[in-house]
């Protein structure tokens, strides 16, 4: 079982070898590429605009702060770059999930995996333990790669300027904290995205074709009709029906977001962002999101489609 199951695995990689692996190396070489080419501009082409004061400025100031106050600094900028992996991962998920098995149909080798000892449990079960799980460490170890990367260009630049690196930079890093959030993170987006993925996965084994217009157009649909239903009834005449779902597709896409707003979309969270124990708030924050009726809803809703799409894909070979 543990031998198939890592087979399908490897078998994702090797077909998706570019959204899965290549998509976060080149994201990390154009923001490497930004940074340094910034900097350079800045220091070295326009310092007639002022930009070359600005940035010994800026980074003079790093010394009178103190070690919280670099910490939570710090955290900022993982904290940024972890929203860009997660959107970014979210997005290629999005796409991944839904062609994941109409691609099988459309090039036809889906008879060849149905001739082999693979249930369509196992099938379905490879590509939703490949997205949920094994594509978001991959991409939080190319983060993890980045963000050091960065420490050493920041190091090299306050050497520069006669600034000591491991007192400003290296004695200041939340390394467990750091890695305890990008994991709650993952999990967290894996919990909250896991309905959007049966719906997607359900798409991809249902439609005969162009699978992403049924799979965004009929959600859009019914809220659509719904919305005029209730207004046409009096109800109300507002868009604030959709506040919800869209909260919902916000943590889906930002994981971090739970740990910032509560269940009715206010920031509602009182977090202290001159303490170092921020990260600590916001892992604590984003489990607790999940305590709630919506995730229960959720799960609900994505093992229905989820069992949907596998008994589908037992009867269709073709599109």
């Amino acid at each position: 079982m543990l031998k198939t199951m890592k087979a399908l695995v490897q078998r994702e990689f090797w077909e998706h070898r570019g959204a899965f692996i290549k998509t976060p190396i080149i994201i990390s070489i154009v923001f490497l590429v930004l940074i340094v080419g910034g900097y350079f501009t800045a220091m070295f082409f326009v310092g007639k605009t002022g930009s070359e004061e600005i940035t010994a400025q800026g980074i003079n100031e790093l010394t009178g702060l103190t070690k919280e106050q670099l910490t939570m600094f710090w955290s900022g900028e993982l904290i940024g770059l972890s929203l860009l992996f997660t959107f970014v991962l979210f997005i290629v998920m999005f796409f991944y999930i839904l062609g994941s098995l109409y691609n099988d149909r459309k090039d036809q080798s889906i008879m060849f995996w149905k001739s082999l000892p693979i249930s369509d449990v196992q099938t379905v079960g490879s590509k939703l333990f490949t997205a949920m799980f094994v594509v978001p460490l991959v991409y939080m170890a190319v983060l993890s790669v980045l963000f050091v990367i960065i420490l050493i260009l920041v190091s090299i630049a306050l050497l520069f300027h006669g600034l000591n690196p491991i007192q400003l930079v290296w004695t200041t890093i939340p390394v467990i904290q750091g890695v305890g959030l990008m994991l709650t993170g993952i999990f967290v987006q894996m919990i909250w995205a896991l309905p959007i993925y049966g719906w997607l996965i359900f798409c991809s084994s249902f439609r005969k074709r162009r699978p992403f217009l049924f799979a965004v157009f009929v959600p859009a649909t019914i809220a659509l009709a719904w919305y005029w239903i209730n207004m046409f009834s009096f109800k109300f005449t507002n868009l604030s029906m959709f506040k919800q779902p869209l909260l919902y597709l916000g943590r889906s896409a930002f994981p971090y977001i739970s740990g910032a707003i509560d269940n009715q979309g206010h920031g509602s969270f009182n977090i202290n962002f001159d303490d170092e124990t921020v990260p600590l708030e916001l892992i604590a924050n984003m489990l607790s999101s999940l305590v709630s009726i919506q995730v229960i809803y959720g799960m609900v809703f994505a093992a229905m489609f989820i069992v949907a799409s596998i008994w589908v894909r037992r009867y269709r070979n073709t599109t």
